[in-house]
């Protein structure tokens, strides 16, 4: 699903790995000076991280600090799938997003069911 010209409404959709729902704004992790950068953040409550890879483990110290995670790829049994519900983060796996970079900064909302919304 694309989200070159979408501003708000549904974005994508993928699978929903925790029950739980989020907020805030997207910042896409293409690598570790990214997660560096975001350790400092005063804003990272409100952080929903997109990362390509269900293996991204350079995600892991943001776990604890972060509202949610939207992977490119990866199943219910990937390793970020499994590290997210011990945290009890909102995370959607396998989401169709063609161009990551385009949601870099924009404010959406996870739901329970694995689908994402614009703000």
């Amino acid at each position: 699903m694309s989200t070159d010209s979408q501003n708000s409404g549904q974005l994508s959709s993928g699978l929903a790995v925790t029950s739980t729902e989020a907020s805030g704004m997207v910042r896409y992790i293409s690598g570790i000076e990214k997660v560096l950068e975001l350790m400092k953040s005063p804003e990272i409550e409100e952080t929903i991280l997109l990362v390509d890879t269900a293996a991204a483990t350079e995600v892991t110290p943001l776990l604890a600090k972060v509202a949610g995670i939207i992977c490119r790829s990866g199943g219910l049994t990937s390793h970020l799938a499994l590290v997210s519900r011990e945290f009890g983060l909102a995370c959607v796996m396998s989401a169709e997003i063609d161009d990551p970079e385009a949601l870099e900064g924009r404010r959406v909302r996870i739901t329970a069911d694995g689908e994402i919304f614009g703000e």
